[in-house]
């Protein structure tokens, strides 16, 4: 009897062991799978949270969020930003998301900041007139220079676009990434060097730039590559516009 006691008690404490283990990981790790209901990842915030944002309701395992306007991120931070704060020096971070958008001016992506330089390191979707856009690697009011570009190549049609995006921090060096399907291999937008104050904000942010317009942007999943988080998202089925219920 003393045996089997002992057992029972030694599997009970590998249980509740492993069971705290997995759940420390998952807080610990910046990434969020965006299924069900709610957001998973406790230390999310929200800077200038939108009137109109879900998880799952508007599109299943997807946090979808429609900006609003004067919501720029450029000269100064304005937009909606879902963020989780950071003093690490080393992280990479990774989003896949759909935009459809009516307006002069979008933005959306996702951002590096410091709060105490009022600066970032960003990989920004730009939506414009016409339905086109373009991909820019930007600090503050800056683009050119040290590895950043206005234009990554890609240049989609009909106010509509799918992205992945990835960036890299090792220390005050900065890489990133984009590609428009799953199975393509990365490509290269540029490596930068800029320091940055921590603490550190980090996350993904949408918002109108312009005073007119709509801009409804479905996040499939935030990715920390580096400490993964509990459930991987990388085994959703992929979702193609068509199945996307239309905002406008």
């Amino acid at each position: 009897m003393k045996k089997h006691a002992l057992t029972l008690s030694c599997t009970m404490l590998w249980i509740t062991a492993t069971i705290f283990v997995s759940t420390a990981g998952a807080v610990d790790s910046f990434g969020d799978p965006f299924e069900g209901n709610k957001l998973q990842n406790p230390n999310w915030k929200w800077q200038n949270e939108p009137k109109k944002w879900d998880v799952g309701n508007t599109q299943k395992d997807f946090l979808h969020v429609e900006g609003e306007v004067n919501r720029n991120l450029w000269a100064d931070d304005q937009s909606h930003f879902l963020f989780q704060e950071t003093d690490t020096q080393e992280l990479e971070i990774e989003t896949h998301f759909f935009a459809k958008w009516a307006t002069d001016s979008g933005v959306n992506g996702v951002v590096i900041k410091s709060p105490a330089d009022n600066n970032w390191v960003t990989i920004k979707f730009w939506s414009r007139a016409g339905g086109t856009g373009q991909i820019q690697y930007q600090t503050k009011q800056n683009e050119n220079g040290n590895g950043l570009t206005g234009n990554a190549g890609f240049v989609p049609k009909n106010g509509e676009a799918e992205l992945f995006l990835r960036l890299a921090k090792e220390g005050d060096d900065y890489t990133s990434w984009y590609k428009t399907t799953e199975n393509e291999k990365w490509i290269d937008i540029g490596v930068t060097t800029f320091k940055l104050t921590p603490p550190l904000q980090l996350g993904i942010f949408t918002g109108v730039a312009a005073a007119a317009g709509t801009l409804a942007v479905d996040y499939e999943y935030f990715r920390d590559n580096l400490n993964p988080f509990a459930i991987d998202p990388s085994g959703k089925t992929a979702t193609m516009w068509g199945k996307i219920k239309s905002q406008f």
